[in-house]
């Protein structure tokens, strides 16, 4: 039954001190900046996203945001029937009245029952969401911590943990596989300094300016996140198996046309 009212939780404000608080669960869900996924991030339009999704977030306890504000709280679990009665609350919400009691919340929730009904399952509903109001960009060519697989002439060679992200779409990452290196490697890379996408990370942090890099050989391509298997343009790797490389990434638009 959905009866917590008075829970003791914490704002962790960007520059004012912390701030011991209390109030509903709906309260504790609108003070968390990551609560509600965006439908529309311009019009601060959000999901109320399932219950799967919902309980995983009140278990957890928050945090307290680290360069961005935050929120925590005892950890928490709700029932189906909570669940329901917390979304009829949410969607009753007046945001224009409430707006400096909870200053993170959005300008409007929506419900996608269907979304919601198709994809309970957190990591599921997640994606389909992105596909559905957002579309993928560069920067969640590889989502949620994903290591893409990393191909030579259609063979499985390994994959990567990618460290790293900037415009290219270029990424920066470590080739995990049992294989000899030597396999991918072609040319040694003398002037590194001139290779912008290698400097990028030596800026960054400079035990990368010391150690060799090579350009690796053509014919490779990378899994990414959306069942698809984009080729790299242009990739370079170092003898202890750091990778940075380009690929040939395509925007997905969002499947969503009609007006929010």
């Amino acid at each position: 039954m959905y009866n917590y009212q008075n829970i003791e939780y914490t704002r962790h404000w960007l520059i004012n001190e912390s701030e011991k608080v209390k109030g509903d669960l709906s309260s504790i869900l609108l003070d968390y900046p990551y609560s509600f996924p965006y439908a529309d991030q311009e019009k601060d339009i959000r999901l109320i996203p399932p219950i799967d999704f919902i309980n995983e977030l009140l278990k957890s306890g928050g945090d307290s945001g680290g360069m961005s504000p935050g929120c925590t709280w005892e950890s928490i679990s709700i029932s189906e029937e909570d669940y329901e009665k917390l979304t009829l609350q949410l969607l009753k919400f007046d945001f224009e009245i409430n707006n400096n009691k909870n200053p993170y919340a959005p300008n409007k929730l929506i419900l996608d029952e269907a979304l919601n009904k198709k994809f309970p399952k957190k990591e599921n509903w997640e994606r389909e969401q992105i596909l559905k109001y957002k579309g993928v960009h560069e920067f969640i060519e590889f989502y949620n911590d994903y290591e893409p697989s990393l191909f030579f002439n259609s063979e499985k060679y390994g994959t990567i943990e990618i460290f790293g992200t900037s415009s290219g779409p270029r990424y920066f990452g470590y080739l995990k596989s049992n294989q000899n290196i030597e396999f991918l490697i072609g040319k040694r890379i003398s002037k590194i300094k001139r290779i912008s996408m290698i400097h990028k990370w030596i800026e960054y942090d400079n035990r990368f300016d010391k150690i060799e890099w090579f350009k690796a050989k053509d014919k490779l391509n990378v899994s990414d996140s959306w069942g698809r298997q984009p080729k790299i343009l242009e990739a370079y790797i170092s003898n202890n198996s750091f990778i940075s490389f380009k690929t040939d990434f395509e925007e997905l638009k969002p499947t969503l046309h009609s007006t929010i």
